[in-house]
């Protein structure tokens, strides 16, 4: 089966990751996982994924500061999804709007996951 996209997935929660790496690669998807945002710096530099699904409340380097991170880095261009448990809050919404592509809030729906992930890579090859 021919990979549609490599993802990497970001959350410090082990079940999270472990779903999200079944659902993806059961669609197609080449999945990278990190449990923490100094591990995903890290992958985000040797593995290049094409998107990153990041969790916002994280206690070592939160998505926000990852996301922050990324569009410093000479990978700025990738598309970045953010996920939380939590209601939409204001320092989501002052991160600014290029920070972050799109935001989902758990529990995910896997269309509105799927939908949100053909959004951000069709718009690679857009830009």
């Amino acid at each position: 089966m021919l990979s549609l996209a490599k993802i990497l997935v970001v959350d410090d929660e082990v079940d999270f990751l472990k779903s999200m790496q079944s659902i993806l690669s059961d669609e197609g998807y080449e999945v990278i996982v990190a449990e923490n945002g100094t591990r995903a710096l890290h992958l985000v530099e040797e593995q290049k994924p094409d998107l990153v699904l990041t969790d916002i409340v994280m206690p070592d380097v939160s998505g926000l500061q990852l996301a922050h991170s990324i569009r410093q880095s000479s990978s700025k261009s990738i598309p970045i999804i953010s996920i939380t448990g939590y209601p939409f809050r204001d320092d989501i919404s002052a991160a600014g709007p290029r920070l972050v592509d799109l935001y989902l809030t758990k529990p995910l729906q896997v269309s509105d996951l799927l939908t949100a992930l053909n959004i951000c890579l069709d718009s690679r090859y857009l830009d």
